[in-house]
């Protein structure tokens, strides 16, 4: 049984881990894509 719990906890704590890791990720995703519309823009405003 309590090998049962420590297996829960551990599934708990690397599904948080594993879901801030990917939150992360994306964000810095979204982050580059508008660097590069911003860019894009700014090119667009020049001509």
């Amino acid at each position: 049984m309590t090998e049962f719990l420590w297996f829960l906890v551990g599934l708990f704590i690397g599904g948080i881990v594993s879901t801030l890791v990917l939150c992360c990720l994306q964000i810095n995703r979204i982050n580059e894509y508008e660097a590069e519309l911003r860019k894009l823009r700014s090119q667009l405003n020049n001509k």
